[in-house]
Order: C-alpha cells, then structure tokens, then sequence
C-alpha cells in the first residue's frame, strides 16, 4: 500500500510539472511529497486526475464531456 502511495505522488507531481504549476522536476521525495499535499484539493481522491477544482487553464486543456 506505501509503494502505491509513492507511485501516485510521482504521478501527481509529475502532472503538476507538465501544466506548468511547478518548475522543480528533478525535486526530491520529500519536496514532492510537500508539493503533492499543497495541491490534494486539486485531484480526485486515490487517483492522479485532476478534479473540477482545478484552475481556469487547466480546465481548458482537459474539457468535461
């Protein structure tokens, strides 16, 4: 369970990384960790989609259907 609790911090950091809301990719666990837990409410629980509460950019790039 702990090893797929790191996996989906890489994977949300790594997201975060692509759009462009963090600059640092070569940041360590700790750092990232950090980063991941500033922007939770921004993902759906358990997975490393964004959520609705995702800013306006965002938003754009991934439309609802």
């Amino acid at each position: 369970m702990e090893k797929m609790k790191d996996e989906i911090i890489k994977m949300r950091y790594l997201i975060l990384v692509k759009k462009g809301l963090v600059e640092d990719k070569y940041a360590s666990y700790e750092n990232m960790s950090r980063i991941v837990n500033e922007y939770e409410n921004q993902f759906i629980p358990g997975t490393v989609l964004l959520s609705e509460n995702a800013g306006y950019k965002l938003r754009i790039e991934y439309p609802m259907e």
